[in-house]
């Protein structure tokens, strides 16, 4: 049962109904967690114990966190300052013991199910080449979501530790913040003082919730079925078949994969908050239009939000002022210019970072090159923004000049197109040999099989349609929502551009769901 399949819209309507019966208004957010674990146990049952271990971990982690800040902020008002601070040292030695635990245990259970198999493949390598052993790989189904589940979940416990937000006592609550069912296949990556309020009180049945919310699952419909599964089997064909194209068409393919993996996991994140909505719940928002960055640092603020935050905050932000990154900067004021200095902490952080973000992706070195390549080039652009600066100004550049932000626009899209060599080829290697190929065979042609090879001329007109609406979408929800700006116009008006896209879904859209309903993302 998938979030873009009839069962789910079914699933979904009954719990709906149930959810806004007049009796249970007290207890919806018991009718959510009961339908966010039935959702699961029909995901599969062998992997539900991981997210049970992960709930159990997480609830009891955040309330010793908060016992140990009460028991600090009790302290401080008895004590004098001198020994106050002693025992806040000692506070802070067990908070860290706690969080360790919590960590060690859901990052634990992450590796063992998901990267498992890549270690014992790396070990085989070099024990075939040394002594001729062989490792077993191992049969673990991935469960459903445990990416997205343990980042929100360690999330929680941090800013727990932190004195950001309370720690929840229902441990039945808590099971529903980390198993919210819209949202547990991709996302969004919740924080819990935003998201927790909004599932736990009590929603009336609104008719703007109802209908915004049923428009954007249309809108979502539309994206993943007219677009982006229209565009998957040509895209498939490109990379499955790279000895047959040339570098032209290879790069070509690179963009329509970036174009479909971005319109694929956004159709995911209308539909899931356009069910959230109906039931009054905000998801966070997990795209900004992307594709009109200027740069790639922007990309990463607008694509994919709540992951590039959850990194930000978590992990760059103490890597930039933990020990190693202080050592790093005494030793860059030794050798390095000053300017140059100041960022190794910086620098340090981003490339963990980069390296974490790939590897979170998929537990493969072709993901972990494409983390290491964003780092670099970020790393590089905040190296090298004083020399960018000074070339513009000897240029008399201006960066509110037109052309100059459509070239970094499409600069930008064409460096992530590339980037997404990487996750678009079925392997490390091939990766490699298509961004050969792309250098070294890059030979313009103007054929229909050199622009769309195995795409049908009746598909490319659909692809093209949604396209073409999709961007015009885009380009006006930069200016102003697009529902604020349809509720504005005539009732018809509004009424007919539904039923086109409605029609389009059915007309133009493929139809039909897989194991994980297709979509790009549920695989991490």
């Amino acid at each position: 049962m998938t979030i873009n399949s009839m069962s789910f819209l079914l699933f979904f309507l009954g719990t709906a109904v149930v959810y806004y019966l007049p009796f249970l208004k007290k207890y919806q957010w018991a009718v959510l967690l009961a339908a966010s674990y039935l959702f699961y146990f029909f995901t599969g049952t062998d992997n539900f114990i991981y997210i049970l271990i992960t709930t159990i971990t997480t609830h009891f982690s955040a309330l010793a966190l908060s016992r140990k800040n009460q028991q600090l902020k009790e302290y401080k008002e008895r004590c004098k300052k001198e020994e106050a601070a002693e025992y806040k040292e000692r506070i802070k030695r067990e908070k860290k013991r706690i969080i360790f635990f919590d960590v060690v245990i859901n990052i634990g259970i992450l590796i063992f199910v998901k990267y498992s198999n890549f270690f014992i493949f790396n070990i085989n390598r070099i024990l075939n080449a040394e002594r001729g052993i062989e490792l077993k790989a191992l049969n673990i189904l991935v469960p459903l979501g445990i990416s997205y589940y343990t980042l929100q979940s360690i999330g929680y416990v941090l800013d727990v530790s932190k004195g950001k937000t309370k720690a929840e006592a229902n441990l039945l609550k808590t099971a529903l913040f980390v198993s919210y069912f819209p949202q547990i296949t991709q996302g969004p990556i919740g924080r819990f003082e935003k998201l927790a309020p909004r599932l736990f009180r009590s929603h009336k049945p609104a008719w703007q919730n109802l209908s915004f919310g049923c428009q954007r699952i249309l809108w979502g419909f539309f994206k993943k079925t007219v677009i982006a599964d229209r565009m998957n089997p040509f895209v498939d064909e490109i990379f499955l078949n790279f000895q047959q194209y040339s570098g032209f068409t290879l790069f070509l393919g690179c963009m329509y994969f970036s174009i479909q993996a971005y319109v694929d996991f956004s159709a995911y994140m209308d539909i899931a908050a356009g069910y959230s909505q109906i039931l009054g719940i905000k998801l966070e928002e997990n795209f900004m239009r992307p594709f009109l960055s200027q740069s790639l640092a922007e990309y990463w603020r607008r694509w994919h939000i709540t992951l590039s935050s959850w990194f930000r905050d978590y992990l760059f932000y103490p890597l930039s002022i933990s020990k190693p990154a202080v050592k790093l900067s005494r030793m860059g004021r030794k050798y390095l210019p000053a300017r140059l200095a100041k960022l190794v902490p910086s620098i340090y952080a981003m490339f963990v970072v980069w390296f974490a973000t790939g590897f979170w992706h998929d537990a493969s070195w072709r993901y972990i090159l494409w983390g290491v390549a964003n780092g670099i080039i970020m790393i590089s652009s905040m190296c090298l923004s004083g020399k960018f600066q000074t070339w513009k100004e000897k240029l008399h550049i201006r960066d509110e000049n037109r052309l100059w932000r459509l070239f970094r626009r499409l600069r930008t899209f064409f460096l992530i197109s590339l980037l997404k060599v990487f996750p678009a080829a079925d392997s490390t290697g091939n990766s490699l040999k298509i961004l050969k190929h792309i250098v070294t065979d890059f030979q313009i042609s103007f054929s229909y099989q050199a622009w769309f090879p195995g795409l049908i001329k009746n598909y490319l007109a659909y692809i093209l349609f949604g396209l073409l609406l999709f961007f015009a979408v885009s380009i006006r929800q930069e200016k102003e929502p697009v529902r604020n700006y349809l509720a504005k116009k005539s009732f018809a008006l509004r009424w007919c551009l539904y039923l086109i896209i409605l029609c389009s879904v059915l007309g133009f859209g493929v139809l039909g769901t897989g194991i994980s309903g297709g979509f790009e993302y549920a695989q991490y």
